[in-house]
This record gives C-alpha cells, sequence and structure tokens, in this order.
C-alpha cells in the first residue's frame, strides 16, 4: 500500500441510513448490519448477544431483567441490559403493570418484585445464579450498546502511516 493511500479508499461500506441503521440495531442485536449489508457481522452480533442474554435471563430464572426506579429497587443494572432493545421492553410494560396493582403479565417474567421480600426469596431460590444471569443480561446490552454504535458510525479503520501523518501535521502547522 503507499503511503498516500489509505484503506478507506479500498473498503466501501454502504451505511445507508446510518439513524435507521441504529434503531434496527437496537430493536434486534444485529440487525442493522445485516440492513446495511453486513450479513457476517450481523448474524454473529445476534448470535453472540442473543445467546448471552437468554442464558443469563434463564440462568436467573426469567426475573433478572426488570425495570425498577422506586426508593427500596433501585435496579441500575435495567439501564444497561435496555440496550438489547426489544427484548428489554417487555419489563418497562411489566414495570407500569405492577405499580398499577395489577397481575404481571408473561407469568411473571420482566417483572419487578411486588416487595423487598419477594426479592430476598428470588435470591434464596437462585442463589448466585441470580448475579450471574443478572451480568450476563447486563453484558449483552453493554455489548449491543457497541453493535448499536457500530451500526451508526461504521467500521473503524486503522494503518499504519496514520500516526505519521498526525506527527507531520503538527510539525507543518508550527513552521
Amino acid at each position: 500500500m503507499t503511503a498516500d493511500k489509505h484503506p478507506e479508499d479500498e473498503i466501501a461500506v454502504d451505511l445507508k441510513n446510518r439513524g435507521f441503521a441504529a434503531l434496527l440495531a437496537w430493536l434486534v442485536p444485529g440487525l442493522g448490519h445485516m440492513y446495511q449489508g453486513r450479513m457476517s457481522k450481523g448474524i454473529a452480533i445476534f448470535v453472540s448477544i442473543s445467546f448471552l442474554f437468554v442464558v443469563g435471563l434463564q440462568m436467573g430464572g426469567g426475573k433478572v431483567v426488570y425495570c425498577s426506579f422506586t426508593g427500596e429497587d433501585l435496579r441500575w443494572q435495567f439501564v444497561g441490559q435496555a440496550f438489547i432493545g426489544s427484548a428489554a421492553v417487555p419489563a418497562v410494560v411489566q414495570n407500569r403493570v405492577r405499580r398499577s396493582q395489577e397481575k404481571p403479565l408473561f407469568g411473571g417474567r420482566f417483572a419487578p418484585p411486588a416487595s423487598h421480600p419477594e426479592r430476598a426469596e428470588w435470591l434464596r431460590d437462585y442463589h448466585a445464579y441470580y448475579d450471574i444471569g443478572t451480568l450476563y443480561t447486563l453484558i449483552a446490552g453493554v455489548l449491543n450498546m457497541f453493535a448499536i454504535f457500530d451500526a451508526y458510525g461504521g467500521p473503524a479503520y486503522w494503518y499504519e502511516g496514520y500516526r505519521k501523518e498526525k506527527s507531520g501535521d503538527k510539525e507543518g502547522q508550527d513552521a
């Protein structure tokens, strides 16, 4: 590769509508990449993030992903889990249902605990799997956040001449 030629010149990725691709990547992990024609990357993202999320959800009996920001139950992990997209939407719905004192939907999956003793019961029933499941689903959400950024911004490029050009630009400006 010559010094005046950049990798961006050789590889052209049509990002199409970047905002729409990011929205699709949030809704279903990898879907934004598939929309952009990056099928292999989209499938890899979908399989890995979905697997991690489902395994974590199963470890905690479907109770590790729930939306609650009350004083006694501040579920900060949901902020990261929400980046998983459409899979986290039922948690928001369940939060509304639970707060209106109605019976939870989906057999109680994604529903916040009705009381502090109920949450303590979950921890007793699932032991460390509850915490590990929470961690898995949190990591899945954060990984999808990076995938969303990739769908919006496109692939990052690195080439050897980068540092030389940057240092050369500064030298030329000082003169």
